[in-house]
């Protein structure tokens, strides 16, 4: 067989000749695989467009009318479907960056969200304190104010006041761990549901 010419091989194919096929195979394979190769750069996916294409041409044979040489209708064949590859990926390529980009979106405004609600819980339980130790936790975390300074300002001892803003801070912990919670609740049956879709 290997003394045939392409068109002696081709005309034992159509006749459904596979020994007539193998040795077209055997004759093309790799420099077909090689001029993918060098194209994608992908051993896989060089393999994968040179066997399909095999395949096709086997499945199809009676369909396929080659006149001068198969090296010919091979080459414009494996060109095509190299061509076709690379308009996938990057296709795929686009639709993946806009999606990333809709998801990088989406989490920065829920970011934003979430980040405006906890300022506005916080403020929420800053207002829920005794007036006296509200007062003492604004002078010390919003004024910027020191222990000394603020008890030196409210006729206060230091350690009345290490105690007031330890205080401020487990109840204002204490009521934001609720939302904490329920952020995480969201966030768990969000991603779940993500899943499950």
């Amino acid at each position: 067989m290997n003394s045939y010419s392409d068109i002696e091989l081709w005309a034992l194919v159509r006749q459904d000749n596979a020994m007539a096929f193998e040795a077209l195979y055997n004759r093309y394979w790799e420099k077909f695989y090689t001029l993918c190769y060098w194209h994608l750069l992908e051993q896989e996916t060089a393999k994968d467009i040179v066997q399909e294409l095999f395949i096709d041409l086997w499945d199809k044979r009676d369909k396929i009318d080659i006149r001068e040489t198969a090296e010919g209708y091979l080459k414009v064949a494996v060109r095509n479907r190299v061509l076709n590859h690379i308009r996938s990926v990057n296709t795929k390529r686009k639709h993946y960056d806009a999606a990333r980009s809709a998801i990088e979106k989406e989490t920065h405004s829920e970011d934003l969200n979430n980040e405006r609600e906890l300022r506005r819980l916080y403020q929420e339980e800053i207002g829920k304190l005794p007036p006296r130790m509200k007062e003492i936790y604004l002078l010390n975390k919003e004024q910027g104010m020191s222990i000394a300074q603020v008890a030196d300002q409210l006729s206060l001892s230091e350690q009345t006041v290490k105690n007031q803003l330890g205080n401020a801070l487990k109840k204002i912990r204490g009521g934001l761990e609720h939302y904490r919670l329920l952020s995480l609740f969201f966030a768990v049956v969000s991603f779940f549901g993500k899943i499950l879709i």
